[in-house]
């Protein structure tokens, strides 16, 4: 990372509002700290000791960031492992080809334990929605994707949804998915994908 990076980021988290939130105070200290070292590290051509240190610093911005996504995506079949995935050519579908939504959140709470390991839980529904926005079809309320006993912060956690649009008449439609952070409600983003429902041969 450069200097002039680094330096921007050390100016962003100054000007974060603090007031009433000592939480919040004490990790932007941690997180500037760390790039500080980073920062110096770096500038000695200690780059190993100062990835160490934007990786602490990640994990302070982490705690104060909002739930995100990215990296959404249709995908031509279920991804066995973070990151390995094929992005399906296009939005068209035919009603006996499920549609699998894969995406990367990101900001999600993992609190540290006593024990010295971390959790994630998160919750999840699916909502289909017609051109006109009209609700049609959705799947609230299902089970949570939790991973907890790791003892290095995870910033990798993929999310799939497995969805079959049989039924549905040819058309464009909308798939949302609504992520909720289990450990912290106040957290949940929507991601939202358009679809082509083709005819069938006898359609």
């Amino acid at each position: 990372m450069s200097k002039p990076l680094l330096t921007t980021v050390l100016l962003v988290l100054a000007a974060l509002p603090l007031s009433g939130v000592p939480a919040r105070a004490q990790e932007v200290t941690q997180a500037m700290v760390a790039l500080e070292r980073a920062k110096n590290g770096h500038a000695v051509g200690d780059n190993l000791n100062a990835l160490n240190s934007i990786r602490e610093a990640e994990e302070a911005l982490w705690n104060m960031a909002p739930l995100g996504v990215r990296n959404v995506a249709f995908v031509t079949e279920r991804p066995q492992k973070f990151g390995f995935y094929t992005p399906k050519a296009g939005e068209d579908f035919s009603d006996d080809e499920p549609l699998i939504l894969y995406c990367e959140p990101i900001g999600y709470t993992q609190p540290k334990g006593a024990d010295g390991t971390y959790s994630i839980s998160l919750l999840s529904s699916v909502t289909i929605l017609d051109s006109n926005g009209a609700v049609i079809g959705e799947l609230p309320n299902m089970p949570p994707m939790s991973m907890a006993g790791h003892r290095t912060f995870v910033t990798e956690f993929m999310v799939m949804a497995t969805i079959g649009i049989r039924g549905l008449t040819p058309g464009t439609y909308t798939l949302r998915l609504t992520l909720t952070d289990n450990l912290d409600p106040t957290k949940s983003a929507d991601v939202e994908k358009v679809f082509n429902l083709l005819p069938g041969a006898d359609g």
